[in-house]
This record gives structure tokens, sequence and C-alpha cells, in this order.
């Protein structure tokens, strides 16, 4: 299955802010729209997601709660109207509660810079947050500091008001969406709109040595704050030319890392997403373009690929250096990866196990739904296209249940192979490799790792999946992303505001005989905050954790099977 762009990014940005690509078209912020023309937006928001999602009532507490939430956000436009900035705000809750981190709203873009807040940046460990770098030089001892309070809010009460701005999956995605709005003066502004004194911020951390403090941090400190990280044990490849690349971490080659940043950026998920017609491709293939070099982006369509990293060419480097050194361990880095085109799962298992694994990976199955706003987005889909071969046709609206019946009836792999090979066609540099069968199955060292982190999602948490399905074991962070969830998104506008968001329309059930697990994988090894402190504040310590773990003869907690902490 070729993933939406949209999917990919989605998550990513609304953490991260979002790129020029995605900024809507907005008028002066001092602009204000009338309550009637603000009701026809919220209106036509509702359409939306209860015509293009496959179930937008079932995490907001059931239809009568949505239309409830819904017919209270109506009566809060106020007859004087609003700004876009204001009514975005005002939607925020209702999308929120529909509790799909592929659903949501994309932020207004004001075009003014965005102002920083905490000069801290957090690591995720134990369902809490710990200070990961210092505010300058002279202050690391707040490295490994528990966070406490914000403004005298706790850090469970954070949390439940950032479940309003942004619905997510489970309490790592809130985590993750959390430490983004702490960075910035707008997401402070949001979770605490009642703070008085915008020059500073109160915080009150509990320092490694037990010790709780309260701080005052000001705007100005961010002039001459130069945050250190410690050094790490683990010398990792050079991201600078492609968002997936690799290194041996001994001399010997016993050891390889391949480090997976970003799902969208790698020339064969470009080719499959112009070839399929995806509304934005061009833009995509543009900004991958952009990434990786200075001169302009070429007119010509097959320039703009050929300058865009190909992630084939890095596997075939990889696997070819590995079987030479007889590498005893591969770790797959995905602790950046929030997504992208979930082809590159299929390519590096083609790399590792051969065709077979690339269509009988995954135990679960997808459920799309079929509205007008998908095929605005896949102009090159059509009903006729879905319904050839089938004995009932499906309509504007429907579901489409077929590898659910699929799944049941266990139909032969060799047959999904073939519609494989249609699909990868539309990825020729991949294709081209796949073809002439040298590289399937070509090398897998006895051992495999994969790292997790709360931003390992969308794709990114595909191939995690996937290869903990094939025997990887799991070291990390729990990630954000549920397996049994929603996904894939379309975009759409608001007529009168402008106001941008995406909207999931597939179900995703990757562990169908495992909800627990479907809520939540919780890693083989997980990195705790003692494990942490004992490997010196690390910014790499699930590598040094992963290597460790290869040397032990089972996980340390119970496997990835139980749920995880805090989680419902």
């Amino acid at each position: 299955m070729l993933t939406n762009a949209i999917t990919a990014r989605l998550f990513l940005l609304s953490l991260a802010g979002l790129s020029a690509t995605w900024n809507s078209c907005l008028a002066e912020d001092s602009q204000v729209f009338t309550q009637q023309a603000l009701m026809q937006d919220a209106r036509q928001l509702v359409s939306i997601l209860e015509e293009s999602h496959p179930d937008p009532y079932i995490g907001a507490g059931g239809k009568v709660a949505f239309q409830r939430r819904f017919q209270n956000l109506i009566a809060d436009i106020p007859t004087t109207g609003m700004t876009t900035e204001q009514f975005y705000r005002l939607l925020l809750p209702f999308v929120a509660s529909l509790r799909d981190g592929h659903t949501a709203l994309l932020q207004p873009q004001s075009g003014a810079p965005r102002q920083p807040g905490l000069p801290l940046t957090f690591k995720i460990i134990d369902e809490t947050l710990v200070v990961d770098s210092a505010v300058r030089k002279d202050n690391s001892d707040l490295r490994g500091a528990l966070l406490i309070a914000v403004e005298g809010h706790s850090l469970q009460e954070l949390l439940k008001r950032q479940n309003n701005l942004r619905g997510i999956e489970n309490v790592y995605g809130t985590l993750a969406l959390l430490t983004r709005s702490l960075g910035t003066e707008m997401g402070l502004q949001s979770l605490i709109p009642e703070r008085a004194d915008h020059a500073k911020t109160e915080v009150k951390l509990r320092l490694s040595n037990g010790e709780t403090r309260d701080f005052s941090f000001s705007y100005d400190e961010h002039v001459d704050s130069v945050p250190t990280t410690p050094e790490s044990k683990v010398m990792l490849p050079d991201m600078s030319q492609s968002d997936v690349a690799w290194q041996f971490l001994d001399k010997a080659g016993k050891t390889a890392l391949l480090k997976i940043d970003d799902m969208s950026t790698y020339r064969e998920a470009c080719e499959a997403w112009l070839a399929s017609g995806m509304a934005g491709g061009l833009d995509m293939a543009r900004a991958a373009y952009r990434k990786f070099n200075e001169q302009a982006v070429p007119e010509v369509v097959e320039d703009i690929l050929a300058g865009i990293p190909s992630a084939t060419d890095v596997f075939k480097e990889l696997f070819v250096a590995m079987k030479r050194r007889g590498t005893t361990l591969l770790i797959v880095d995905l602790r950046e990866n929030t997504g992208g085109n979930d082809l590159m799962v299929q390519m590096l298992l083609y790399f590792l196990f051969g065709q077979e694994a690339m269509t009988t990976h995954n135990t679960g199955f997808q459920i799309s739904r079929y509205s007008a706003l998908y095929f605005q987005v896949y102009a090159n889909e059509s009903l006729s296209s879905i319904n050839r071969n089938r004995v009932v046709p499906l309509e504007i609206g429907d579901y489409d249940f077929t590898q659910e019946q699929a799944k049941e009836k266990e139909v032969d792999s060799l047959a999904l192979t073939s519609e494989y090979q249609e699909s990868l066609k539309k990825a020729p540099t991949f294709y081209k490799v796949f073809s002439q069968n040298i590289y399937a199955d070509y090398y897998h060292p006895p051992k495999l790792a994969v790292l997790s982190s709360a931003w390992t999602y969308s794709s990114g948490f595909t191939m995690m999946a996937a290869l903990e399905s094939h025997g990887a074991m799991v070291v990390g962070t729990p990630s954000a992303h549920a397996g049994n969830n929603f996904g894939d998104s379309l975009v759409f506008q608001l007529t009168n505001t402008q106001l941008r968001g995406a909207v999931s329309f597939k179900q995703n059930v990757t562990f169908p005989d495992d909800p627990v697990k479907g809520h939540c994988l919780r890693p083989d090894y997980i990195l705790t905050n003692e494990k942490w402190t004992e490997l010196g504040y690390d910014p790499n310590a699930e590598v040094l954790m992963a290597i460790e773990a290869s040397e032990q003869k089972a996980p340390d907690n119970g496997g990835g099977t139980a749920s995880c902490p805090g989680t419902s």
C-alpha cells in the first residue's frame, strides 16, 4: 500500500510547525469573519468528518456526544464574529475529541516569527518528561531533571490540557505533543491561557540528585543560551545527503546501524506519489529535492527525481557490505521517523527476507472509505477502476472490506504478489531491482533490533511493526502510534476562513487479535530513567541498549505484548 503523503507529514507538522507548502492563504489576522460565515465553515467541517472519516464517533463517545459537542461549538461563536486564529482555537477541542492522531486542523500561518517557549528540551522516559539538554553550559545540573509543573500546573494537568488541543491515541503521543507545546510561546499560551506574565515562565523541576527546585525562565535567556548535549559513545551515520543512511559501529563490521529519519524524502516514494496522481505529489517531490540540493528545482520531473536520494541504492550498499563482513547485528533506528510512504517497508523486507515477506509481513488489514474528498485528492482513481471485477459495486461513502475479507479467507500470497508487482511498477527505481530478483533475501544478520521512540509514527511505526513481526527486538520508548487506529489522511480547506486540515480515511488494524498491543506496542527493552542515568544521559542510549540486549537471552521486561503503563 502506498501511503498518502498527508499521513506522512501530519504528525510531524503538527508538532514542529508547518512547512511552506502547507501554509494556508489566510487573510490578515485582524480580519473578523461574521457569525454566519463561521457557522458555515463549522458545518462544512462536520460534513467532511462525517462523510470521509471511517468512524468519527467512536473516539468522541458516540454520535450523540459528537453532535452535542458540535451544537455547543456553534453556540460559542459570538454574534460579533471571530478572527481566523480565534476560530481555529475554538475548533481545536472539537476535532481533538476524535482522539485520532491523523485527523487534525493545521495551524494558520500569520507570517510572524515563532517565539520560543521554555529554553529546555525534553526526553520522554517512563511517561515523564526529563530534561535532556542544559539551558547553558554553566547550568548542566538540569540534565536529567524531571518536569514537575509549569506555572503551577502539574504534568498530569498539562497532559489533560494538551488532549484538548490535539487528538492522539495514547499517552506517549500526548507527551510528544506536549514537548512541542512547551517549546513555543504560542504553545504555552494555548496550554496556559490564564498565564499572566508572558515574559517569564515558572517551572518546577526535580533534579537528578532528588532536590526539587523552582525556576523562572525568561525569553531573554535564549540570547545567551547554548544548549549542551553530552557526547555520545555512538557515531551516527551522516544524514546530510539522505534521510536513509547507514554505517558500521565497530571496525570489524559486526554491528551495523541503519538510520531512517523520514520516509517521504526518498526517490521511490516520490515516484509512486507522482505515478498515482496524488494531489500534492509534485510539491512533495520538489520539497525532497530542495532538502538535498542547493540549486533551483528543475522544471523536468525526471530531473527532480534524479536529484532525490534513492533508498534502493542505500540498501544495496548496506546489504552487500553486511554480507561481506558477516554482520551479526543490524540496528534499524526509527527514533526520528514520523512516517512517509510505507513502500520502503516492502523494500527493506525484500532485502532482508525476500519477495514473499513483502506480502505476508502484516498480520492485519486496512478498511478504506471512499468519499467525494478521497477522489478529489486522488485524481487518478475512480469508482469504475475500484469496482472492476467486483460483484457488488461500491458507491461514494461506502467502505472497502477487501483486505479484511482476504485476511479471513487466507488468500494465497502468490496472488497478492502479482498485485504488488503492479503497484511496485509505480516506483521504477526499486522495481528494476525487484524484477531482477538479485537482492531478494540477500542477507539477514542473525540478530535484528529496531529503535523506537514516541516519535516513531505512521509509516515509521508500520516499519517497526513489520520488523517486529519478523523477530526484531524493539528497544526504546513506546510509540505514539497505535497499531489499531485510523490513518492515511485527506487534506481539506474550509471555504470562508481558508483553514486547512486533514481527515483519516482508513481504519488500520495491525494487531486484529491483540487489542492491547494494538493500543500501544510495548518495546522488549524499555529505556527507563535509571538506565538512562546509568548510561550517562547518552543521546543514543537506545543504541547502547540494543547492543547490550543482543547479548541477552530474553527480554528484561516480559516482552512486547503487555500493555503500556498508564494507558487504557
